[in-house]
């Protein structure tokens, strides 16, 4: 039992640091900003950026503080999933450049879904609170706030704000990523599914009533 717990105090402190590091990047690339940008677009990327900083610094003291699961998926498929739908686009986008050629209405395409998303998701982390977790994991089954309308709001959130960021740098390469982290935010919903169903038996009337993206269609 001691090792276990070591071995998820090990995790917790590795994903901490992780997620502060990111934070850290973004934090440099926000000071640069400042004093320079003064159009609409780019306090609008600005702000977003402020977002995507909070979102970070959220994640990261919260893997710290939240509750032990009450149960989690099995098996390394879920956990490759969760490192993959995470991590994916972040890391990415540092080996790819942006798109200069773009026209100012994809330009404010971009910001306008990098800002709602980013922005969304920070509301939503903060709605869920010790309960947010990166694993397929279960502490509390929360069904308020956003989670009355669709089952996993945070993911719609990311998916908003990393379609901006693929329009920014659209390439063969960016779209690929998308598609692999798309197919892995889908396993990660099904595997969370999965575990909130065999922990919370009033899940599956929650199923009945949510959608589990987008309200009407899926």
């Amino acid at each position: 039992m001691e090792a276990i717990f070591n071995w998820d105090r090990m995790v917790r402190v590795t994903v901490c640091l992780w997620f502060f590091l990111l934070a850290a990047v973004v934090a440099g690339s926000i000071f640069t900003m400042i004093g320079t940008t003064t159009d609409g677009l780019g306090l609008a990327r600005l702000f977003s950026k402020s977002c995507v900083f909070t979102f970070l610094v959220l994640i990261a003291w919260i893997t710290i503080v939240r509750t032990q699961p009450s149960n989690r998926a099995e098996g390394w498929r879920p956990r490759v999933a969760a490192v993959l739908g995470t991590n994916m686009i972040f890391v990415g986008i540092m080996f790819l450049t942006p798109r200069a050629d773009l026209p100012i209405p994809l330009h404010l395409l971009s910001a306008a879904l990098i800002l709602v998303g980013n922005a969304f998701a920070v509301y939503t982390v903060l709605h869920l609170g010790r309960s947010f977790s990166i694993m397929a994991e279960a502490r509390r089954l929360v069904t308020d706030g956003p989670y009355q309308i669709i089952r996993h709001p945070l993911y719609f959130a990311e998916q908003l704000a990393f379609v901006g960021t693929g329009i920014l740098y659209a390439s063969p390469l960016m779209g690929i990523m998308l598609v692999v982290h798309f197919t892995c935010q889908i396993r990660r919903m099904l595997n969370e599914e999965a575990v909130l169903g065999k922990t919370f038996p009033e899940y599956a009337d929650y199923k009945v009533r949510t959608a589990r993206l987008i309200p009407g269609i899926w």
